[in-house]
């Protein structure tokens, strides 16, 4: 099995590859499936802390299962899409190096 494979498309970088590969196989669907079942609207975002109001037909496509990057495992209940994606996509951020930039002056000499 091989990992994942990171593609250029345009301007953005994605991964490709099954959700198995990408490290969201069985384990992790269901166990977003079993909290999914116990969600209730008006359950506080793990990540971000607001109440989340999604019925349940929009629940499935915009909570996601958070994880906890610190400790390895997952956070308690559910994360907003916004909320744990944007966490990951901060991280990634953080983790790539620094490119310095050039000197500009505020004039054209």
């Amino acid at each position: 099995m091989q990992g994942p494979v990171l593609r250029q498309v345009l301007t953005m970088a994605r991964w490709t590859g099954s959700t198995t590969v990408r490290g969201y196989g069985t384990a992790h669907q269901a166990e977003r499936e079993r909290r999914l079942r116990v969600y209730k609207p008006g359950d506080p975002c793990a990540m971000g802390g607001e109440p989340m109001t999604w019925p349940m037909p929009l629940a499935r496509r915009y909570l996601d299962l958070p994880h906890d990057h610190a400790n390895g495992g997952y956070l308690p209940g559910l994360s907003c899409r916004k909320h744990n994606r944007g966490e990951g996509a901060a991280r990634g951020n953080r983790m790539r190096p620094r490119k310095p930039r050039p000197f500009a002056t505020s004039r054209a000499w």
